[in-house]
């Protein structure tokens, strides 16, 4: 179910260790300002991050703002360490022989923003057809922090549908709900798959409403299914263990993963909602504005009062 141009938003929280009370965010260079450490973290890793175990590398490319508490550009992401051919597509021809040790290095987009006067800051991933490098760059940004500030921790959660399902995203129409199982039921197989084999299937079945229908709303369904993503929906008699859902926000249709493995649920599908460059990568302002809409949605709702 891995989108082409996936977003995962994340809340940044700073706790005293031994202590699951979030503290208030500050602007005073203590442990508690989250901003001045992602500043300086993202400062500290301008030059690549080579992972030989993983055979990947990192860095970020800081873009120049005059925006309060905002850090943004792109984190460079590349693997290495192994050969392959680089031909072209209609003449077959081979352009070039990757080497073991050339670099793929991708353009995804990143964003730190720390809103006044909150406990928590936001923090937005992009990923390109499934390639993200979004759980070794957290992993470094808190081993950086438990060296800097003893007896504190910070915490990078991903924000998943039930955590912000009163938010504008989630409280759209749905046009279509997608559920989907990795490995298909042995007792619907004579009925579905002909002469497939069921072990080289995904089963899937959609929902799609009318013209000028909707289904209801993102956070009807996740009402009546499950907060927790490690469980599953259930309909004639299967469990799907993933789903996604296309919803309208004001003219726009995003497809939104609210269920599945935790790569997949409570990422924000935007491949149709960004303009391309010539070089097949989103265009920085696009998806910059499209992940300022989203980001500033999660932040009014997770402001709000809770009941």
């Amino acid at each position: 179910m891995a989108f082409s141009i996936g977003l995962r938003v994340y809340q940044v929280t700073i706790y005293k260790e031994n202590d699951r009370s979030p503290l208030m965010l500050t602007s005073d260079g203590a442990a508690t300002d989250a901003n001045n450490f992602l500043v300086d973290f993202v400062d500290s890793n301008l030059n690549p991050n080579d992972h030989e175990d993983l055979q990947r590398s990192w860095f970020f490319e800081k873009k120049s703002t005059a925006a309060v508490n905002n850090i943004f550009g792109y984190l460079r992401y590349g693997t290495y360490g192994f050969e392959s051919d680089l031909i072209d597509r209609k003449t077959k021809k081979s352009n070039y022989k990757r080497k073991v040790g050339d670099l793929e290095e991708i353009p995804l987009y990143f964003h730190f923003w720390t809103p006044a006067k909150q406990e928590f800051a936001l923090a937005a991933f992009q990923s390109f057809q499934a390639r993200s490098c979004v759980q070794v760059v957290i992993n470094a940004a808190t081993a950086t922090f438990a060296k800097r500030h003893k007896g504190y921790r910070i915490s990078f959660r991903k924000l998943m549908p039930g955590d912000v399902k009163s938010s504008v995203m989630y409280s759209s129409p749905v046009k279509q709900l997608t559920l989907i199982k990795k490995q298909v039921p042995q007792n619907k197989e004579d009925r579905y798959l002909f002469d497939f084999k069921p072990d080289e299937v995904e089963f899937e079945i959609s929902f799609k409403a009318k013209r000028k229908r909707t289904l209801g709303s993102l956070a009807s369904i996740l009402d009546k299914s499950s907060d927790n993503a490690a469980q599953a929906l259930r309909f004639d008699g299967i469990d799907f263990d993933q789903a996604k859902a296309e919803v309208t926000v004001g003219n726009k249709r995003r497809t939104v993963g609210i269920l599945g493995y935790s790569n997949d649920a409570g990422v924000i599908e935007l491949s149709e909602s960004v303009q391309y460059g010539s070089d097949g990568h989103p265009s920085f302002a696009s998806i910059k504005y499209e992940t300022e809409q989203i980001l500033k949605d999660f932040q009014t709702t997770l402001s709000k009062p809770k009941k």
